[in-house]
């Protein structure tokens, strides 16, 4: 027989209500604040706990900022619909799982990884956190370079797809996108995929039926 698992306490559940309170406010602060100028204090207001609490919790805020970076690293969505595009055979069925994947994460972590670019530019303490982060993205998407190959078009091999597809799925431009331009998630999704099909495949855009 499996392992039972253990139902949850009703303390444990309010700590993890609270630990999301107070990352959710974090969140909030540092876009619309700045993470220099947001204080402890000020996250624990917003969250409606004890300052005590935030300190007890995460210790500081580059622990909530590290919780919040482990969010946008862990999205099972996003990481099922990339394992899925990596054991796609077709390559146009393989950069349209991979751009909803890069929509699932990016609709729901674009704005921390802004913050912790600004962060890791002025606090040398954070900086390794945000690089290894950085550097996980990078992999990733050189690892589905690589599973190109013999499928890209003419003049492009997987140093140069891994640029592209880099260069395409930033989180800046999701954000420029959404944000700005007032595009709504699946319209983010269906460009992107488009875009990279026709880069990285010479796929043309489908004629519309009158």
């Amino acid at each position: 027989m499996g392992d039972v698992k253990e139902r949850p306490t009703l303390r444990d559940e309010r700590a993890q209500v609270t630990r999301r309170r107070i990352t959710e406010a974090a969140r909030s602060l540092f876009g619309s604040r700045g993470y220099g100028a947001t204080t402890l204090r000020a996250v624990a207001d917003e969250a409606g706990v004890a300052v005590q609490t935030v300190y007890a919790v995460y210790g500081s805020k580059a622990g909530i900022l590290r919780a919040l970076g482990g969010q946008v690293l862990c999205q099972p969505a996003a990481e099922v619909l990339y394992e899925a595009a990596m054991r796609e055979t077709n390559g146009e069925r393989k950069l349209e799982l991979f751009a909803r994947s890069i929509r699932h994460r990016w609709e729901s972590g674009h704005d921390v990884v802004a913050i912790g670019r600004d962060v890791a530019a002025t606090d040398p303490t954070v900086r390794p956190e945000i690089d290894q982060m950085l550097g996980m993205r990078r992999a990733g998407i050189a690892r589905l370079a690589r599973s190109l190959e013999g499928r890209l078009t003419s003049g492009i091999d997987p140093t140069h797809a891994t640029a592209i597809l880099d260069a395409l799925t930033l989180p800046e431009v999701y954000a420029e996108l959404t944000d700005i331009g007032g595009w709504s998630a699946d319209d983010y999704e269906d460009w992107l995929a488009k875009c990279l099909k026709g880069q990285l495949l010479g796929t043309r855009p489908r004629a519309v039926r009158a």
